[in-house]
């Protein structure tokens, strides 16, 4: 591992610093704008993680901007609150985006989207807050759909049965509002819609993707954080299937989170705990990408 010190200018990372949880300030020092993925990084889905409250209280009270970027299918206005039950403070953060939203906002933008049925392909409880221009086109038959939107998480054991009604729609466009393939979830890894759209595309369906590792969802919250003064911004994440490749593909410096998120499990690691560099080194071998820095988790 580099023990490199940080650039006021991205860069390209060839190899990754490992830092333990007391360098993460130090590093924080370096940045005035920060962009965080949401499960695996502040919370789990059921609960807030304590060390990233913690994290969060001291940006705030550094006045540097955090926003959010999470490939939930939720509405902007639906995770806020989820949030907001969680512990996580609303001054805490600046805003959001949601792979949710910027789907809400191409079904309400995008003429060949406005029409038709749509046909949701995975857990829809989250999209009861979608406004209700789209509701009112919500199909129990996809053969009625127009259009199929992917949305939510649901147990591996699910795959087979939620997939089946979208083997003989390969001809409709599929919108995936969770790009996720796995997402750690109160505790267990369970599948996001993007698993679905994955099998989809395989076969031979068209698929639209919202949110990570698409960097235009970064440069669109990006420029949140530019617009409120940022101009060194750090994006941390869990994962290294979506949220490092497309932080790099947008140009950011990046923090990876090993301890706290879906690759827990193969660091072979305690929650926030220690990462073997071993263990660090051999799973990044793995990856065509390399994160600039990788901690624990927050604290």
């Amino acid at each position: 591992m580099s023990d490199a010190p940080t650039s006021p200018r991205f860069s390209a990372a060839t190899s990754t610093r490992l830092l333990d949880h007391a360098q993460l300030d130090t590093l924080c020092a370096d940045y005035d704008g920060f962009l965080l993925d949401l499960w695996g990084v502040v919370m789990d889905g059921a609960e807030a993680f304590p060390g990233a409250l913690a994290w969060l209280a001291r940006r705030h009270a550094e006045d540097r901007p955090v926003w959010f970027l999470s490939n939930s299918s939720s509405s902007v206005v639906e995770m806020s609150a989820g949030l907001e039950r969680l512990g996580v403070r609303r001054e805490w953060f600046a805003g959001i985006t949601t792979s949710g939203q910027l789907t809400i906002d191409a079904l309400l933008q995008v003429p060949e989207y406005q029409r038709g049925g749509i046909y949701l392909a995975g857990v829809g409880l989250a999209q009861q807050t979608w406004p209700g221009e789209i509701r009112e086109r919500f199909v129990d038959d996809i053969a009625r759909a127009a259009l199929i939107v992917g949305v939510g998480s649901f147990p591996q054991e699910e795959l087979e049965q939620r997939f089946a009604p979208l083997r003989g729609a390969t001809d409709l466009p599929f919108l995936c509002a969770n790009p996720d393939r796995v997402v750690v979830s109160g505790g267990r890894t369970v599948y996001g819609a993007g698993m679905l759209a994955e099998l989809f595309s395989e076969e031979g369906g068209q698929v639209s993707w919202y949110g990570k590792p698409d960097p235009a969802a970064f440069r669109v919250a990006q420029r949140q954080l530019e617009a409120r003064g940022a101009r060194h911004i750090l994006f941390v994440g869990d994962s290294l299937v979506t949220d490092v490749p497309g932080a790099l593909a947008a140009r950011i410096d990046t923090l990876w989170l090993g301890a706290t998120g879906i690759h827990r499990e193969a660091l072979g690691a305690e929650f926030n705990g220690a990462l073997d560099e071993e263990r660090v080194r051999s799973l990044l071998h793995g990856y065509p990408i390399r994160p600039h820095f990788a901690a624990p988790g927050l604290v």
